[in-house]
C-alpha cells in the first residue's frame, strides 16, 4: 500500500469512528499540515456544515439525507446543496411560488433572517410583502414571474410593497421617455403590450425610489 493510500485509509478509520471532524481535529488525530488534510478529504469527497461557519466535514457516504437535503449530526447541520446561502437558493428556485423566512427556517431547522436579508442586498434572491410577510423568490426575471402568478393564485400580494425587475424598469423607463405625461397605469398598460408585468403600484414605488419626477398617484 502507498503512503497515500495508507492517509486516505488512515482519514476513512477516523470518519468510521467519529461521524464529523473540524480541520484542526484532523491535524491532531494525524499529525499532516493543513493543505494535506484538505488534498485527502476532496479526494476522498466530502460535505461542510452549513452551520457553525462550515468548519465541520464529513464524507460523502457518511449522511442520510432528508427530503430536502438536510442531514443532522447531533447539532450539526450538512446540506446536499452545499453551504447555507447555496442550499436557501436551490430551495427557493425549485418552489413553485418562493418560500418565507418561516418555510426557509423550518427546512435548515435554524432561523435564516440574518442570511436571507443578506442575499437580498445582494440581489441573489428577491423578494415581495404578502399578508403573511416577506415571500423570497428568485432574482431570475422568468422564474421570478412563474413564482408570483403562483403565489398571486395562493394569496394576494401588497402592492406598496412590489418592486421592479431590472428589465420591467428599463420598459417603463422608455415608456416613460415617449410619453412624459403619462400615469402610472398608463405606463403598467403600455409595457404590458410587450408582455412586461409592472404595476402601477410597482411603478409608483420605482420613481418614488429614484425621484425621478413628480407624478400623479396611480389611479
Amino acid at each position: 500500500m502507498t503512503s497515500k493510500s495508507k492517509s486516505l485509509e488512515r482519514i476513512r478509520a477516523l470518519f468510521e469512528r467519529q461521524s464529523c471532524w473540524t480541520i484542526d481535529q484532523l491535524k491532531q488525530e494525524l499529525h499532516y499540515s493543513t493543505i494535506s488534510i484538505r488534498r485527502f478529504l476532496k479526494q476522498l469527497g466530502y460535505y461542510t456544515s452549513f452551520t457553525h461557519n462550515s468548519k465541520w466535514y464529513t464524507l460523502d457516504a457518511i449522511p442520510r439525507f432528508n427530503n430536502n437535503g438536510i442531514w443532522f449530526y447531533h447539532d450539526i447541520g450538512f446540506s446536499r446543496y452545499g453551504n447555507l446561502k447555496q442550499s436557501i437558493l436551490h430551495h427557493i428556485e425549485k418552489s413553485p411560488q418562493g418560500l418565507s423566512a418561516r418555510q426557509i427556517a423550518d427546512i435548515f431547522s435554524t432561523p435564516c433572517h440574518a442570511v436571507l436579508n443578506h442575499m437580498y442586498k445582494s440581489a441573489m434572491i428577491e423578494r415581495v410583502k404578502a399578508p403573511s410577510g416577506f415571500i423570497y423568490v428568485s432574482a431570475q426575471v422568468e422564474k421570478k414571474d412563474q413564482q408570483l402568478t403562483q403565489l398571486k393564485s395562493a394569496q394576494p400580494i401588497d402592492p406598496r410593497h412590489q418592486k421592479l425587475s431590472a428589465l420591467s424598469a428599463v420598459y417603463v423607463l422608455v415608456e416613460y421617455i415617449k410619453h412624459p405625461q403619462a400615469s402610472f397605469t398608463e405606463l403598467s398598460e403600455a409595457v404590458a403590450k410587450k408582455q412586461i408585468i409592472a404595476t402601477p403600484e410597482a411603478i409608483a414605488r420605482f420613481f418614488a425610489e429614484h425621484d425621478l419626477a413628480s407624478k400623479k398617484t396611480p389611479d
